[in-house]
């Protein structure tokens, strides 16, 4: 299964932006939909989900609506669902990381794990479960890491440079008049809900982002390999991935937490990434 590509460009300027930073996996679910794996086995991030409203000429004013781990999946229902979830892929040609000339917005700058050697079948195991589900929007990268920093991928005794990935994804989901969205989750066993657009209308043009964060709560963490920190979450046929399989992400001395963030991976099977 895999997302359904789009060469129509998404507007970072959507009605509703859904943003997905920090450890968490995105990956087709049933029906083309998307389902988001949240990686709750690491004490140093923390799951949050904030509402920022932006009101033409005012600044944005951000609601926290969710801290802490999900108990169930957290559910973002477009009604009418439009054509479900797509991805932005700027063309149909071979995807160079190395060429700055592509599309910065193009999906394909993500990290997909699956594309990883051996990591075909790697599925998430219940350390990232429940999920967040989403069932209409465009796939994206909002924010790509510095240029000129050129991590690596490290597979056994092989190097690659991965020169740039996307920092964090994004969907742009377009509410055509009367459609809505619909957020819902359980916290503390009772039932939450948010719809977008909000009842009272907000003034004409106001624009909404879901922010979905599984970050360190702190601004400048201790260094890590966000792949060590995703192998905890992740198997192949129910089996624990063996440590002569794993790969790693060494990236340069002294670099800042915002040029190469923790990073939310993909996966979707090689081959369509």
């Amino acid at each position: 299964m895999q997302f359904a590509a789009t060469n129509v460009e998404p507007s970072p300027n959507s009605k509703v932006t859904v943003t997905f930073a920090g450890l968490m996996l995105l990956r087709p679910g049933a029906y083309n939909t998307l389902e988001v794996g949240i990686h709750k086995f690491n004490r140093d991030h923390t799951f949050q989900v904030m509402l920022i409203v932006n009101k033409p000429q005012r600044p944005p004013r951000v609601i926290r609506l969710l801290a802490g781990p999900l108990f169930s999946d957290l559910e973002m229902i477009v009604d009418p669902p439009g054509p479900g979830i797509q991805k932005f892929v700027a063309s149909q040609d071979e995807f160079d990381r190395s060429n700055e000339e592509n599309n910065p917005l193009d999906f394909r700058w993500s990290f997909n794990l699956q594309a990883l050697p051996g990591h075909e079948l790697v599925d998430i195991n219940e350390g990232a479960r429940p999920v967040v589900k989403l069932n209409s929007g465009v796939l994206y990268t909002p924010n790509l890491t510095r240029a000129g920093l050129d991590p690596l991928l490290v597979s056994g005794l092989d190097e690659f440079n991965l020169h740039r990935f996307s920092a964090d994804l994004g969907a742009s989901v377009e509410l055509p008049e009367g459609a809505k969205m619909t957020l819902k989750w359980t916290e503390l066993g009772e039932p939450q809900e948010v719809v977008l657009p909000r009842d009272p209308p907000d003034p004409d043009g106001t624009t909404y982002t879901v922010v979905l964060l599984n970050d360190p709560l702190i601004s400048d963490p201790p260094a890590h390999d966000e792949l060590e920190e995703y192998y905890k979450v992740l198997k192949i046929e129910n089996q624990e991935i063996p440590e002569d399989m794993q790969c790693r992400i060494v990236v340069p001395p002294n670099h800042k937490s915002d040029e190469i963030p923790c990073l939310a991976g993909v996966l979707e099977p090689p081959g369509t990434h």
